[in-house]
């Protein structure tokens, strides 16, 4: 097939971000279109690949091309409103939040099951995703005829082919575990082709995921390889992380779907595969979690702020824990544009008390929006010493318990920068606030920078992470030494980053519901839950019959339809043009 002289198109909108600050005008130039056809990729100019790609300078434009599909922008980045709408607020670990518990008609969707396959959300996602897709299929079909001109650094090329395998695995999950099945595209698409591919089970393209994820452990050097200017590429470690949770996945769907659901297709026990990869990347010793030993860390809460805390701050970007993370920085290059993210402006208390008597309040979002709020289940699953509530989940004063009321950083209308204390949500809804992206001084608006521009990178995959999945890996397997010891580094990390007490060590055997438990905690308000809860077929038993905490009797319990709600329906506007592309049933 004729590939030659193809620029990728991918995506419909108007926004390019560069991921590593090259240009923003060559990733225009060579990536951008008005078209919805997301999976197309056609010719808008003739570019002679071979002599780009043998300069150095123009590999690397290339991927940051890759890499910036996970920076795109509807207002929020998409990345953080997969995590947000989908991955969590459509779970039982949090509800939509806001100005009221409305006031985000879509997103509050997702909070009572009532979303479409007309979703805003849903359908830039996945354009996004296969904009990124598309951009690394041409480095990969491309870059490596690179290597036939004398003198290019065929030692470089095989690093940006590596990243681009990992992306391109990257976006897929993300695809998978929205979506199901999505179209297995692994070549530049001939015009013939456009509209033509059928969904796949998710098994063919965890097929593909593999190949790739294989290539990128073989090219991508480890995290201790790359210099101080490349940090936040994709490693070896990545690639083997990502590969070893998309093997827990389908070891999941196998054993709890069985062989017998056409979404999943034939997917297979993976567990022990799974279990050696996380074993790989523990034993690298390029990462730790941190505050393990009790060491602290200085953040703008404090100059020995726990190493929980230091995970989730401006001043922990790219720490040791992080494998992979979506960078970003303060800048200003315009609405929609930003390298920056906009999640710290949306998650967050709305409104502080200011003066002690706690009479005088702050107007409402004179901080942050207020969306993303935590339940009071999720509260109550932490030991009230468990560290990592507190870091995950902010408290107004309260009256019952004598509990004074967290502080944060902000500046609230015309009064001075400084430490408030949070005001109790005054609309029905949990009460409760995220404290994950409270990055206090750092906030871009504090900075006099544009709102969308926070410097907090976003993590995709994290040590913690991986010890969890080898624990419920070693679980699966019969190994229970190992799935105990595992689940203690979690456990052990917890109480050394707190009063050295609380969480316990798990005693005896590590089950399911353990498992489940624990993630919920160690990741809560990070967009795993719902996804864990699907790929253990509980989501059902976990969400059906439920209520929002705000709803009175006026309104009736949440109703899962399975399978309808494990997967979200793919855009109505996709399944419009392609006679072959099927909804699931139910959508």
């Amino acid at each position: 097939m004729q590939h030659k002289n193809l620029t990728i198109i991918p995506l419909k909108m108007r926004k390019i971000n560069n991921y590593i600050g090259l240009s923003v005008a060559f990733t225009i130039l060579l990536f951008a279109s008005c078209s919805e056809d997301f999976l197309n990729i056609k010719p808008i100019g003739k570019v002679n690949e071979l002599s780009f790609f043998s300069d150095t300078a123009n590999m690397d434009i290339a991927i940051s091309g890759v890499y910036n599909a996970f920076q795109y922008k509807e207002n929020l980045d998409l990345y953080d409103e997969y995590r947000m709408w989908l991955g969590s607020i459509a779970s039982d670990e949090a509800e939509c939040g806001g100005d009221n518990p409305t006031a985000w008609a879509e997103g509050y969707s997702y909070d009572d099951l009532s979303y479409s396959s007309s979703a805003t959300v849903l359908k830039a996602l996945y354009g996004a995703m296969f904009a990124g897709i598309s951009r690394a299929t041409q480095v990969i079909e491309q870059l490596p005829e690179a290597k036939l001109i004398e003198g290019t650094d065929t030692t470089k090329i095989n690093k940006r082919l590596g990243e681009a395998h990992f992306l391109r695995a990257a976006y897929y999950f993300v695809l998978t575990r929205t979506y199901g099945g999505v179209p297995v595209v692994d070549h530049i698409l001939l015009a013939s082709e456009y509209n033509t591919i059928p969904r796949g089970t998710i098994k063919e393209v965890y097929t593909l995921m593999e190949e790739d994820l294989l290539k990128a452990i073989e090219y991508l050097p480890k995290e201790s390889q790359w210099g101080a200017k490349d940090k936040g590429r994709a490693t070896q470690g990545a690639a083997q992380a990502l590969l070893a949770k998309m093997y827990v996945y389908e070891s999941s769907y196998y054993a709890y779907y069985g062989t017998g659901d056409a979404r999943m297709g034939a997917v297979q026990d993976r567990w022990s595969e799974a279990l050696d990869l996380c074993e790989q990347v523990i034993s690298s010793g390029e990462y730790d979690l941190l505050g393990a030993s009790g060491e602290t860390y200085e953040t703008f809460w404090s100059l020995s702020s726990n190493g929980f805390r230091y995970l989730f701050s401006v001043e922990g970007n790219n720490n040791k824990e992080s494998i992979f993370a979506i960078q970003h920085t303060y800048d200003q290059i315009g609405y929609n544009m930003n390298r920056g993210t906009a999640l710290n402006m949306f998650v967050g208390t709305r409104s502080v008390y200011l003066d002690d008597e706690q009479t005088q309040l702050s107007s409402e979002g004179s901080h942050t929006w207020g969306f993303w709020v935590p339940t009071h289940k999720l509260y109550d699953m932490y030991h009230p010493e468990d560290v990592r509530r507190k870091v995950t989940i902010g408290e107004g004063p309260n009256n019952a318990t004598g509990y004074s009321g967290d502080s944060i950083y902000c500046k609230p209308d015309e009064f001075p920068e400084g430490w408030y204390v949070i005001v109790p949500t005054r609309y029905p809804a949990t009460g409760l606030e995220s404290f994950k992206y409270e990055i206090g001084p750092h906030l871009s608006s504090l900075q006099g920078l544009d709102w969308q521009g926070n410097p907090q990178n976003q993590y995709y995959l994290r040590y913690a992470d991986v010890i969890l999945l080898a624990a419920e890996a070693a679980m699966m397997t019969n190994d229970q030494a190992k799935a105990l010891s595992y689940f203690n580094m979690i456990r052990s990390r917890a109480r050394n980053c707190g009063n050295g007490i609380n969480p316990e060590d798990l005693t005896g055997t590590v089950s399911k519901q353990d498992i489940m438990d624990e993630r919920l905690r160690e990741f809560a308000i990070e967009g795993e839950r719902f996804f864990d809860l699907v790929r253990w077929h509980e989501a059902y038993n976990v969400i059906n019959g439920t209520r929002m905490e705000w709803w009175d009797e006026s309104y009736n319990d949440l109703i899962y339809e399975e399978p309808k709600h494990d997967f979200f329906p793919l855009p109505s506007t996709e399944v419009s043009k392609n006679s072959v592309l099927k909804q699931y049933a139910g959508w």
